[in-house]
């Protein structure tokens, strides 16, 4: 038998699995807890623990959190366990109660199965009895719980049922056959949807929580119906929210966690159930830019997206911008494009606190995809930091540390670069008469382009296009100087095959064209000292 572990109350999450139970433990003597914790711990499962020192307290915690049954002592101050019991009884009718005494008189027992409690144990307590009737209690509860998944899970495919046939329907008629059954008061709550599509039966394969993992991963509820084999859709509820952005995110979790391609279709806003067949018609309409877009994963309905933002400062553009930046290594750009969406989130209070952990959370996982610039801060971490903060100011705070952590990350890069900046280099003086551009040359030292445009930037003080300039003005001034090459031929020679943009450049570093420079022998260029750049 696997044994279990007692779950600390603050690091539980809410949403149980069939094999978690949150237990109420009430007993005055402290000693007497820590044993039956102890117990516990050697019983498969894990427990969410509660602990009270008497009846009242442990009412004030029922009333206050979902427990699962109730451990008691029967001698306690205040309100003993035969009280508690009958006061429990008369409110939560179906929580199962254990009794815990060292009083081994029939009259308590017998008083106690009166108030239906489940059983009768003496202390000191015996494993064995205890293994016994926890066993009894679980049994019980895991009966419970499945009768109320199945229930559940037929009342949700009858939700989904009504719901499908309506979105292709229309048919008010559906609506109140629903209404008859279920309560689809949910449906007039939903603002947005999203539809996923996916190149193959993906939705035949995928695990039947693939909507909690989804809720997990986005930190947003919604409702999930499943169409097809190869669609589905998102309903959610949120009114300022830019769905883009979370369309976004949704997208990425999709591509990092399955094999299949996706694209998605973000709907415009919408009120109430009536609107249901419109978007879904709209959102199948949207998904067909995909024929002509292959490469783009989220669409939307631009002309019907309402949300009262300036263009030029809507999430999803300036979360582009920012992943830009940071693919590029520009911290300057970054932290102009950051100040832009604190400037939108300091002035605009209409959205909720939910959204805005998101919205920069989005920013702490763009830093952290592109480079793992932390051994010791981890992603979940600095996410979970995040998503605890009470306050904008803590949030900007938590977003700020970690831009800073990545700006100091590329400097303690940099000394481990310049070997890769001396090989460029040296590739740039033996091959400038080819052609050369940024991609071929991160290619040839292994590194993205972004990032070896920055770290020539920090090496050099100029970037990678001035530099292979530099050097192709210095090689024709040395071929004008010591050949008799034609301007064309020297134009060629030195990788500027235009001649035209060859002898303007030159006429712009050097200050004279080439055919005088060649006259004067470089004269001109030592007396007007108009050539400034040096490498």
């Amino acid at each position: 038998m696997t044994v279990g572990r007692v779950v600390p109350v603050l690091n539980i999450i809410k949403d149980r699995s069939t094999n978690m139970y949150r237990v109420l433990i009430t007993d005055d003597e402290k000693i007497e807890r820590e044993g039956i914790k102890f117990l516990l711990a050697q019983e498969e499962g894990e427990y969410e623990i509660h602990e009270a020192a008497n009846g009242r307290q442990a009412l004030n915690v029922l009333r206050s959190e979902e427990i699962d049954f109730l451990l008691t002592d029967i001698k306690m101050p205040h309100m003993d366990g035969l009280e508690l019991a009958s006061k429990v009884r008369e409110e939560y009718p179906n929580l199962p109660i254990v009794i815990f005494s060292g009083y081994s008189d029939f009259a308590f027992a017998q008083e106690a199965m009166r108030y239906g409690v489940k059983d009768y144990v003496l202390k000191p307590v015996d494993p064995d009895t205890f293994h016994t009737t926890i066993g009894k209690v679980k049994a019980e509860l895991q009966s419970i719980r499945s009768k109320k998944q199945k229930e559940e899970k037929g009342k949700n495919f009858l939700l989904q049922y009504f719901l499908q046939t309506y979105l292709y329907s229309g048919n008010e008629e559906v609506l109140k056959k629903a209404g008859e059954i279920l309560d689809e008061s949910n449906w007039e709550q939903w603002h947005c949807a999203i539809l996923i599509e996916s190149d193959k039966a993906f939705f035949d394969n995928v695990p039947d929580n693939i909507d909690e993992e989804l809720m997990q991963g986005l930190h947003r509820n919604f409702f999930y119906l499943n169409l097809n084999t190869r669609q589905s859709v998102l309903f959610f509820s949120d009114v300022y929210c830019d769905y883009q952005l979370v369309a976004k995110h949704l997208y990425d979790i999709l591509k990092q966690n399955y094999s299949a391609s996706f694209h998605l279709a973000v709907s415009s806003r919408f009120e109430g159930h009536e609107a249901l067949p419109e978007i879904m018609s709209q959102l199948e309409q949207t998904m067909e830019e995909k024929f002509y877009h292959p490469d783009v994963h989220v669409f939307n309905n631009e002309a019907s997206d309402s949300q009262p933002v300036n263009a030029e400062t809507q999430d999803s553009r300036l979360m582009e911008k920012i992943s830009e930046d940071i693919s590029r290594k520009d911290v300057e750009q970054l932290k102009k494009h950051f100040e832009c969406l604190v400037k939108k989130y300091e002035n605009d209070t209409r959205f909720s606190a939910m959204y805005v952990k998101f919205v920069f959370s989005n920013v702490i996982q763009e830093l952290f995809q592109e480079n793992q610039f932390s051994e010791e801060r981890k992603l979940d971490h600095e996410v979970e930091r995040l998503y605890s903060c009470t306050n904008l100011k803590q949030i900007l705070a938590i977003t700020q540390e970690n831009i800073k952590e990545y700006e100091e990350f590329l400097e303690r890069s940099m000394s481990d670069s310049r070997d890769e900046v001396a090989s460029v280099k040296n590739y740039i003086y033996q091959h400038y008469a080819e052609d050369l551009s940024l991609e071929t040359l991160a290619e040839k030292v292994y590194l993205s382009s972004g990032y070896l445009s920055f770290i020539f930037k920090k090496e050099t003080g100029m970037n990678l296009n001035r530099f292979i300039r530099v050097v192709r003005m210095e090689k024709a001034k040395e071929l004008l100087c010591n050949s008799n090459m034609k301007v064309a031929q020297v134009s060629e020679q030195v990788g500027i095959p235009n001649v035209s943009y060859f002898c303007r450049s030159f006429r712009e570093y050097y200050g004279s064209s080439p055919e005088s420079y060649r006259k004067g022998t470089g004269e001109e260029d030592e007396n007007t000292g108009s050539h400034k750049e040096q490498i």
